[in-house]
Order: structure tokens, then C-alpha cells, then sequence
């Protein structure tokens, strides 16, 4: 199963999501598929699901999606128990689960625990998340978001995908991490009537 793909048609489906996404190659690739200011782009690894968690709590009308990956979600095991007891309805979780870490440029590749016997959609449905699933092909993953976006409830969906290019040229995104999180930022001021950072001071 090919992530780019799968990237496309999660995009295609959006309306007015708010996205919390790890990093590494995949920046590249949803930039590509979802350019905007919707997307928080967290930058680090274990930090994403529990940003997201916090946005759908804080955000309740809102569908967040987080977008992690294998080794991001197994550095932040600790969020689990949290979705698990908390079970924000307006978030969906989708783990891209390559069996390597991907922002590592080693040769041959650094494999994540799920390469052997860990199963996060299994760990997740033991954490008490009953929407807990693994995909392996495109047309289970569209099923999939499809249902997910579809429903008020927790989905936890781990996307079982090859490291095949995108098939395409991407374009490098050009924003930094500063940029993408003001803009982040000033679209949730904009779109839900918020104040969150006044301007500075004019000295």
C-alpha cells in the first residue's frame, strides 16, 4: 500500500478537519496532497497524538485527525490509556505504520518494533479504543476514513504501508516549523472566533 496514495484520498474526503501531523518523509507527501493552513505540522517525534488529543478536547465541534507514525506512536505509548479512557468522539488517529523509522537515513534501514511481533492495533483495543484496526490495502484504508469521518467516535486506524515512492515529483514544502504553527494558529483564531495570541505591543 502506497502512503502517498492513501494521503490523496484522505485529502479528497476533507472538509473542515483540523490535522496534527509527526514528521519525516510524510511532511513532504501531505503537503503535496493537502496544502493550507489546516494542518499543524508538530515537528517531533511522540509529541503528536497527545497535541491532538488536547485539540479535540479543547475543540469538541471540530473532527481532528492525527496523522503519526510507527516509531513517533511507540515513543508515546502513554497515550494510549488516555484515548482509552477519554475517547474524544471528533478524533481519528491513523498511525502510517512502515515498520522502519523514516526520518532516519541509515542504510540498511533502523526497523521499528512493529517490523517483529508489536501490533499497536491491538495494544490500542487493549487500552479500551473499540474502533481499533489495521489496514493493509488502499481500498481498507478509504473504507476506512470513510467510516471514521463519517461517525462520532474514536477511530484508531493503523495504515500497514510499503516505502514505494509517491509516484510523483513532490514539491519540497517551503514553510519552517515557526511559520506553519502561526498560521496554524491564526486560522483557528479566524475560523472559531478565537483570541488565542494578540499581536505584539507596538513599542
Amino acid at each position: 500500500m502506497n502512503r502517498f496514495k492513501c494521503m490523496k484520498i484522505l485529502a479528497n474526503k476533507l472538509k473542515d478537519e483540523l490535522i496534527v501531523l509527526s514528521l519525516g518523509e510524510m511532511v513532504d507527501e501531505w503537503d503535496n496532497a493537502y496544502s493550507g493552513p489546516k494542518t499543524l505540522y508538530a515537528g517531533a517525534l511522540g509529541i503528536n497524538c497527545g497535541v491532538a488529543i488536547g485539540l479535540a478536547k479543547a475543540l469538541p465541534h471540530r473532527k481532528v485527525i492525527c496523522l503519526d507514525s510507527d516509531g513517533s506512536m511507540l515513543l508515546d505509548l502513554g497515550c494510549l490509556p488516555v484515548l482509552g479512557n477519554e475517547r474524544p468522539k471528533n478524533l481519528i488517529v491513523i498511525v502510517w505504520d512502515n515498520e522502519i523509522y523514516g526520518s532516519l537515513y541509515t542504510e540498511p534501514p533502523l526497523h521499528t518494533h512493529t517490523s517483529k511481533n508489536v501490533n499497536l492495533a491491538k495494544m490500542a483495543e487493549g487500552a479500551g479504543i473499540e474502533n481499533s484496526l489495521t489496514v493493509r490495502t488502499e481500498e481498507e484504508f478509504e473504507k476506512a476514513v470513510t467510516t471514521a469521518l463519517s461517525s462520532n467516535e474514536l477511530y484508531y486506524i493503523v495504515a500497514k504501508h510499503d516505502n514505494s515512492p509517491a509516484g510523483i515529483k513532490l514539491k519540497r514544502k517551503r514553510s519552517d516549523a515557526v511559520e506553519d504553527k502561526y498560521r496554524f494558529l491564526r486560522y483557528i483564531e479566524e475560523s472559531e472566533g478565537l483570541d488565542i495570541k494578540p499581536p505584539c505591543r507596538q513599542l
